[in-house]
């Protein structure tokens, strides 16, 4: 019974020690500023393998960060010089279970490949004014850095 109960005690501080720091984590990244957006890190299934998240825009790059891990590092790095919008469409299917009706699905182009992401319309109109926006002169600037 002891054991069990220490077992018990230990999943229960794991737990705890896991969901605080994801907290610490994001609140770490909050600081500067983040949108939620949803990410579609499968495409195994129709509709499935989405995970929430966090983007952080820092200068000309959208750094996109899952909820809930432990990884500093950005699960995908995108480049406005290289992005393009491929596709921009509602949730179908199993995603209008899971998503709300204000949320838009962005298919997302660059040289290293295709990401799918989640965001609301207003998130939406900040990212689109993200990519469009570029300072006058922004890639002669960030070249002879």
């Amino acid at each position: 019974m002891l054991k069990a109960l220490l077992v018990v005690a230990a999943l229960a501080a794991a737990v705890a020690v896991f969901l605080v720091l994801t907290y610490v984590r994001r609140s770490f990244f909050s600081r500067s500023g983040s949108v939620a957006m949803a990410a579609r890190l499968s495409k195994h299934m129709e509709g499935r393998g989405w995970a929430p998240g966090f983007a952080v825009y820092e200068r000309g790059t959208l750094r996109w960060y899952r909820m809930f891990s432990l990884a500093f590092g950005p699960r995908y790095s995108l480049s406005r010089e290289d992005l393009q919008i491929a596709d921009r469409r509602v949730p179908a299917g199993p995603e209008a279970q899971i998503f709300p009706p204000e949320v838009a699905i962005l298919r997302c182009k660059n040289s290293s490949g295709e990401v799918e992401l989640a965001m609301t319309t207003s998130a939406v109109t900040g990212f689109l004014s993200w990519l469009e926006a570029a300072p006058p002169g922004a890639a002669f600037y960030s070249d002879r850095e």
